[in-house]
Order: structure tokens, then sequence, then C-alpha cells
């Protein structure tokens, strides 16, 4: 009887304990339901992938560039010139936008004081029917390496019939704007499927960049504004032949070509100000802003070369073989090939000197046989970059695919291997240098500036490198401007005149020290900064 009122109580006092429990503590005496099988999600968007290098189509005009070397703000952005009426409207939307980029990161670095920012912009032109021309400007503004880069877009399309400027609607007929928007749908999804979950709110709004090109109308889809921006900024061509009566241009038969004008770009614009320039003293009699001053530099938009107080240069015959008793120096030239590129051949040609070319990748393809006379003529032509990015500033992935699409694209051009390249605006990481060394390429950069990319002015390029050159130096100098060109018209007998031989980079530092080290910056001839 006892164990059975001892087994009652054990089992009243489990009944109490379950139903605390199950009140209390109810996810503990739940059953877990049977696993829910979950729908299969949307894969992510995959970020774009690059099918290779871009290389410019420069059809119409040269190439006109704004250029700060020194920081903190390194620009340069490229915008064609024609020396047609148009070319002001595209040089003050250029200078219009350093000037506003600069007013932007200035500020920013009133709280961001170690900021570095960058402008960089590229264009392509297209000469159609000899009638049309159109330009399209891509490129991006960052301030810190953590930012995302804006995207900078601008397209112009001209009639060249009557120097006038096309706006869209002058060129595509917006009222079959429905048509147009499926033709541009079905060709924006064959040329990149990826697009095709995002392809559904387009609409006519997507029409407002274009760009008149060989083939059809380029439309330009901005980054950030039509679709993810794991996408960067892409471009559709609607044929001119599937538009039919939707193309408002004429494409009836080309005119006439017209004689080139003589291609002499204008100067290059001046900014307004520099990340670093403080207002002018109007008491200082060395400023060259001052319109009173007539002591200080000539007119920084003077390109006509030296004026009549310098001397004439000197009438020397031209280098003969090298003479190691005598003072050496390398001539190298960046940011080309240009418009100039092939006078510079010829007044080297003229003195029997050999100099270096600093090569921008995506420029090669726009002036080939102007590099393979370069090398024909023992000159040497190396990397500069493939599109004027600051190398310091990117990834090892990135770095790496600058130098070797460069390497590749100069070696396909002039047959000569390429492993020496020069850093725009000379700025070197440790990311790069070890990118370099693993390449086995050696890092150029120079001794003598004369700032001819600041100047635009013969005079002061021609007694900076007088005042700074000795034996082993690397002279910088930029073979896109004019007064620069006018320089060396006197510089270059006048060295010859004191003495001076002018050889390549390369056979500078060979002589001097043999084999180089792979990732190793050389400023000289004497390998000191």
């Amino acid at each position: 009887m006892r164990k059975y009122v001892q087994l009652c109580g054990v089992l009243v006092l489990a009944f109490v304990l379950f139903t605390i429990s199950s009140v209390a503590f109810p996810h503990l005496m739940s059953v877990p339901p049977p696993p829910v099988e979950r729908p299969p999600q949307s894969p992510r968007p995959v970020a774009w992938e690059d099918t290779g290098p871009y290389h410019a189509t420069i059809e119409y005009g040269f190439s006109e560039t704004i250029k700060h070397n020194n920081g903190p703000l390194f620009t340069y952005i490229r915008f064609p010139q024609a020396g047609n009426s148009t070319d002001v409207v595209i040089k003050d939307w250029a200078n219009g936008l350093y000037n506003e980029k600069l007013a932007e990161f200035q500020s920013i670095r009133v709280d961001e004081t170690s900021a570095i920012g960058e402008i960089n912009v590229h264009f392509d032109s297209y000469l159609v029917d000899n009638r049309y021309a159109g330009i399209f400007h891509n490129g991006e503004f960052s301030y810190l390496l953590t930012m995302t880069p804006e995207e900078v877009v601008k397209t112009f399309n001209i009639d060249l019939l009557n120097y006038a400027f096309l706006e869209s609607t002058d060129i595509l007929d917006y009222s079959l704007s429905e048509s147009i928007v499926t033709l541009l749908h079905d060709k924006t999804l064959a040329k990149y499927p990826d697009t095709e979950p995002y392809l559904g709110h387009m609409n006519d709004s997507w029409l407002n960049q274009l760009v008149i090109g060989q083939d059809g109308i380029i439309v330009v889809l901005e980054r950030f504004k039509y679709l993810p921006d794991v996408f960067p900024t892409l471009t559709v061509t609607l044929p001119y032949a599937d538009l039919g009566s939707a193309l408002l241009i004429r494409r009836d038969a080309p005119l006439e070509a017209t004689p080139a004008p003589d291609l002499i770009p204008a100067p290059s614009p001046t900014p307004a100000t520099t990340p670093d320039q403080t207002q002018s003293d109007p008491d200082d009699p060395d400023d060259p802003d001052d319109p009173d001053d007539t002591t200080g530099p000539d007119d920084p938009d003077d390109t006509t070369g030296p004026d009549d107080t310098t001397e004439p240069a000197p009438d020397v015959p031209p280098q003969g073989a090298f003479d190691p008793s005598k003072p050496i120096i390398a001539l190298s030239f960046d940011d080309g090939p240009g418009v100039y590129t092939d006078q510079f051949l010829d007044l080297f040609k003229q003195y029997n000197i050999r100099a270096t070319f600093c090569t921008i990748g995506n420029l090669v393809n726009t002036r080939k046989e102007a590099l393979a006379r370069a090398v024909s003529m023992n000159c040497e032509v190396i990397g500069h970059s493939w599109d004027h990015k600051n190398l310091a500033k990117l990834s090892s992935d990135e770095v790496r695919k600058q130098l070797t699409d460069t390497a590749d694209v100069i070696e396909a051009v002039t047959g000569t291997s390429v492993k020496k390249f020069r850093p725009p605006y000379g700025e070197v990481s440790s990311t790069l240098r070890d990118v370099a060394a693993e390449l086995g390429y050696v890092i150029i950069n120079w001794s003598v500036d004369p700032e001819d990319w600041n100047t635009h002015d013969s005079d002061a390029v021609y007694y900076a490198v007088l005042q700074a050159v000795r034996s082993g130096s690397i002279i910088l100098s930029h073979e896109i401007y004019k007064s620069t060109l006018e320089a060396y018209k006197k510089l270059i007998p006048e060295l010859l005149a004191e003495g001076y031989q002018f050889v390549t980079v390369s056979e500078m530092l060979n002589y001097n020290f043999g084999a180089l080290d792979p990732g190793h910056v050389y400023y000289n001839g004497h390998d000191e900064q």
C-alpha cells in the first residue's frame, strides 16, 4: 500500500511539473515542424566583366588636356579640339568640369585634410560622312580611397556643315520613341544579357545621352542612372538601317571631304585656380597674373615660341657617335602619342638624337605609324599606364592590368619588348613596386621637370631645362604641347653645343648601372632621387 501511495505521488508530481513547464517554457515541449523548402532566390547581379582594354577612337579633332601633375587633386581631362568655332564650347565644358570638381574637392579637404583626389576623363570621337562629329567623354572623379568614384559622362554632337551642336531631339524623332525604345531594349539585351532583369522600366529617358557613330546612333547608359551600380557605363549602338524614319540626321550621301585645318591646338585651358593656389598679390612684381606686370613671365597662353629677346639657336652639326667622356642626358615625353609626335621625330632626325616616349596605352592605336617610326629611329617607347590613372591608388590586380595591357599594345605596334614604365604623376606605392618587381618591370621617373604642362610657355620650358640640366638628367616633358615643341627646337642645338649627348632612358641607365632592378624607381643616371 505504501508503495502504491509513493507511486501515485510520483505520478502527481510528474504531472504538476509537466503542466508548469508547458506553460512556462512552451518552446521546450513543442515538436519542431518539418523543414520548409525555400523558393530559389534570384541570382545576384555579378560585377561586370571587362571584355578587354578600351582603345580610344579619335576620328575627329586632336587631343587636348587639362593636367595638374602635383596633386593633391591629380587631373587628366582629355577632350577634342578641331580648329573650328565649336572648340570653345567643348573647352569651356572641360574647364568648367575641372573648376567644379576642384571647388568640391577643396571643400572636402577642409575636414579631410589628407584627402587625395583625382579626375580622369577620356573621349572617343567619330567623324561621320564628313558632316557629323559625335563625341563621347567618359571618366570619373574620386577624392578618397574608400569612395566609389563619381561617374563623369558628357556627349557632344556637331553638324559640321553649320558648326551647330545637335540635341537628342535633332537626331531622333521622339514621336516614334516607342519603336526606338523597343530597338534599344533588344540591342541592350543582345549585347549585355545580364541586364535583362533591369530593362522592364526602360523608356525614352534612356535616350538622353546620344552619340553619332559610324555604325549607328550610340546610346550611352550612364552608370547609377539606369542600371545597378555593378554595371559600368554601357554603350549600345542602334544601327542606322534599323532606325528607319526615326532617324532625323541625313545619311543619304557623304559630303565631300574638305581639307583638314592646320591642326595647331589652342593652348590648354588655364584652370581658374589650382588646388594649392593662393590669391595673387597685386604688389608682387613677379606675379604672372598681374596685368600691369611687365617683368614676369610671358602670357602662358602664348605658344608662339621664344620671343625676340632670346638668342637664336646655335647652328650645330647632328650628334655623332657616342663618346663616354662627354655628358649624357635623356629626354622623355609623356602622354602621347599626339598631334605633335611626328614633328618631334622630325626634330630628332634633324640632329640625329634619340629620346624616350612614355605612351598612354589607350592612345597607341590612334597613331601607330608615329610610334613605329620612333622605334625605327632608335628612340624608345615605354608605358605610361593604360589611361593615366594614378597607379598608386590602385589594387595589385588593377596595377597589373594597367601595366601589361599597355606593354602588350606597344609591343604589338612596335615589335619591341617593354619592360619599363613611367607612373602617371610620378606617384609610386609599395603595391606598385611589388607588382613591377613581379612582372620584371623597371619604374622610370625624372630629375628635371620644366612643368611645361603648367606654363604652356616655350621660354619658361627653355630656361627651366637649361638651369637644371646636368649629366645623367632624365628630363620630363610632354609631346602634346606646341609650346614644348618650340622650346626643344632651341634646346636641342643649345645643349648639343654645350657638349651634351642625347640617349634613351634605357641607354643611360644600362650604361651607368648595367643590369637594372625590377620594381626599383630610377630618377636619373646617378640613381639618386
